[in-house]
């Protein structure tokens, strides 16, 4: 007889790998107007869209969406102002799907923030800035004006007031929690040609070329543009031409455009405080501020710093594209924004980093090192991707959820704009049978408008805001019922505490209702729900041993309490999902060799293996643990199955394969290798 032990030595068990340390962190993607729309969409098939992206939101446990309204001077909801947009065909598409969204987007518990392009105007569609106001358009020191990825001069004070007017078309007919501004800057193109070219690529890709996007090559042959054609950058309009010299009362070109983009941000944001005061402002500025040869100060005029510092900007949402590892999102944040923003970090303003998840290729999983990197930073707030669309690619949702957003967490308090304690809800509780219970929550009395609720669990009675688990937030000013709903497959075995709060808009908080108890939830004992190989089966001499558990399994206890006789070859454990918040339930075993032929083996799972919290195996699926299982297996007599490919790249009929390329093949069992040809 063999016992098998353990193999794999110094793995880190799932909380250190992915510690939370809080449940107060912003968490969301940028949704892009293509991801949301397409303009032979149904209104049926765009509102099962919105549900999709909130919905894939959700599984992520994000609490936010970056979620698209206005891009090239086109929008995506009723406007008095601007025309609908490409991707809705330039027309209305039988529903306003901002409102919609909005509504679903809190139905989750989410904030939507909604995605206003500023400066950028490339379409010139009827109605648009750029064809009713081409005077507007930017120019180079000649006076040429911009004829491809056009921008608005936020040098003209008819350009910020329009701007700004647009925006609060939106603040005053829409309950959204944040809106969000990319593009407040001066557009980087020049009349060079080189840069004519890349801003005629951007308008090509049907403004697929978003704010930030830029490739190092294509920045370096900007910037070289800018000094082979002396001039040349569009930074000038036509009541500010180069001809006249820098506009009166500056020191510098420099500074005027600096202001023009500072006057812009300060009137937006005086104005959505004297309307609806709680709704954040946020901007996608340039993930480098001053750092390096394209930033946001010294190339595009963008002064985010100071934004942040003077209580513009609520809430920071930097474009950090530049870095796909830990340490490169650290040392930008410490060294080019840290010395910049004390002001806002004293006065305890919002700070999310922005990781470019398009960018991240084969470094796509260093994200849970990145957040995790990130976090250790003490004013660091949240984090935010670019996009939906490559998370959605990786179908990446669940896994997050699983594993660096494995617990749900609420906003940080927007103190800096209000600081008020609200009323407690009363929360009552009521048993429905052993599995299932109905909270019902009631605002108190003085709430007459919509509100958050937060709904914690815990294992003591003793409920903590700042460490218990969320288990549900909701949206809403009346009472409203919800159940809690157990499997018997969790990994407690015991009473569950709850209380909710209330927080406002502003999400400053309440004190807990009364803590109410469950009865002790029972928790089954694991069973086997599958294996391979099946009782007295015959495999080939190369297959492994799977075994899938009803609920998440103690690592060490199972590993140490499986047998096989005779003694096998050495094997190695593989759990899928091992670090995942509810992994651990399907188990690996695969041998390092070879079994022999025409072998009898008896794999016997011991009674006292053990689930996470405890309970033995059950393996005759009577309700009482402690029972073992065994089964046997045979391997072949000779091998009757050949290798098989299942997979190959490049794949058939690729006409355009580069000779440096590899070729890679992929079979469904280990070959020999010394049956492989090699030349």
């Amino acid at each position: 007889m063999k016992k098998i032990g353990l193999m794999l030595l110094g793995i880190l068990i799932a909380i250190s790998l992915f510690g939370q340390t809080a449940n107060k962190e912003f968490r969301a993607t940028w949704s892009i107007t293509w991801h949301q729309f397409w303009s032979s969409g149904s209104v049926d098939q765009l509102k099962a869209r919105t549900r999709e992206i909130l919905d894939d939101h959700k599984e992520a446990n994000m609490n936010a969406v970056l979620w698209h309204v206005r891009q090239g001077g086109t929008v995506y909801y009723p406007s008095s102002i601007e025309p609908w947009g490409s991707y809705l065909g330039y027309s209305d598409p039988g529903y306003d799907p901002l409102e919609y969204a909005i509504k679903e987007a809190h139905k989750r518990g989410m904030e939507l923030h909604a995605w206003f392009n500023t400066f950028a105007a490339s379409s010139t569609h009827s109605g648009t800035p750029s064809a009713e106001h081409p005077e507007w358009v930017c120019r180079d020191q000649s006076g040429n004006t911009m004829t491809s990825s056009r921008a608005l001069s936020p040098g003209l004070a008819d350009v910020r007031q329009y701007t700004v007017d647009l925006a609060m078309e939106i603040v005053n007919n829409y309950d959204v929690d944040g809106i969000h501004f990319d593009y407040v800057r001066w557009n980087e193109y020049s009349s060079g040609t080189t840069s004519i070219l890349l801003a005629k690529k951007a308008e090509d890709l049907g403004v697929r070329q978003l704010d930030g996007m830029w490739t190092e090559e294509e920045i370096e042959t900007l910037k070289a543009s800018y000094k082979s054609t002396t001039g040349s950058r569009y930074l000038y309009d036509v009541n500010h031409p180069y001809s006249s010299g820098k506009p009166s009362g500056y020191d510098s070109w420099e500074d005027w455009w600096r202001a023009s983009t500072n006057e812009f941000i300060s009137m937006l944001h005086d104005s959505v405080q004297d309307v609806k005061p709680w709704v954040k402002v946020s901007v996608a500025a340039l993930g480098r501020y001053k750092a390096g040869g394209w930033n946001g100060y010294y190339t595009v005029y963008q002064d985010a710093a100071k934004w942040f510092n003077e209580g513009w900007v609520d809430l920071m949402t930097p474009m950090h594209y530049h870095w796909t590892d830990a340490d490169g999102f650290y040392n930008e944040l410490k060294d080019d924004w840290e010395p910049y923003i004390s002001q806002a970090i004293s006065d305890g303003r919002i700070y999310s980093v922005g990781p470019g998840s398009y960018n991240f290729g084969s470094n796509w999983n260093n994200h849970p090192s990145v957040v995790e990197k990130v976090r250790t930073i003490s004013w660091i707030d949240g984090q935010h991707f670019f996009s939906y669309g490559s998370w959605k690619d990786h179908q990446y949702w669940q896994e997050a959820g699983e594993t660096f957003y494995r617990s749900k967490t609420k906003q940080k308090p927007a103190t800096f704009l209000h600081n008020a304690t609200p009323d407690a809800p009363i929360m009552s509780f009521t048993k429905l049978d052993s599995f299932n219970y109905e909270i019902e929550i009631t605002p108190a009395g003085s709430v007459t408008d919509n509100q958050w609720f937060i709904l914690y669990r815990d294992v003591s009675n003793s409920v903590d805001v700042n460490s218990s688990d969320i288990v549900g937030i909701y949206f809403g000013q009346s009472t409203f019922k919800d159940t809690m709903t157990f499997d018997g497959y969790q990994n407690y075995n015991g009473q569950y505490y709850y209380s909710a709060t209330m927080c406002d808009r502003y999400w400053n908080e309440s004190a807990f209702s009364a803590v109410r108890s469950t009865s002790t939830i029972p928790s089954y004992n694991p069973k086997l729900l599958s294996q391979f190989p099946a009782d007295e089966d015959t495999i080939e001499i190369n297959r492994s041993i799977t075994l899938e558990f009803s609920k998440k399994m103690d690592k060490s206890s199972v590993e140490s309490n499986i047998t096989i006789t005779p003694n096998s070859p050495s094997v190695s454990f593989n759990w899928t999902h091992e670090n995942w918040k509810f992994g651990n339930k399907e188990l690996t075993i695969k041998f390092d060799e070879f079994l022999p032929r025409s072998t009898d083996y008896t794999v016997t799972l011991a009674g006292n293996i053990q689930d996470g919290c405890g309970l033995t195996f059950d393996a005759n699926g009577d309700g009482v643990g402690g029972d073992s299982l065994v089964f046997t297996f045979r391997t072949e007599d000779e091998d009757e199955t050949a290798p098989v490919i299942v997979n190959a790249l490049p794949q058939n009929n690729i006409t355009n394969f580069d000779v440096e390329d590899v070729i890679t093949l992929e079979f469904d069992e280990l070959l020999d290798e010394t049956t492989i040809d090699t030349n």
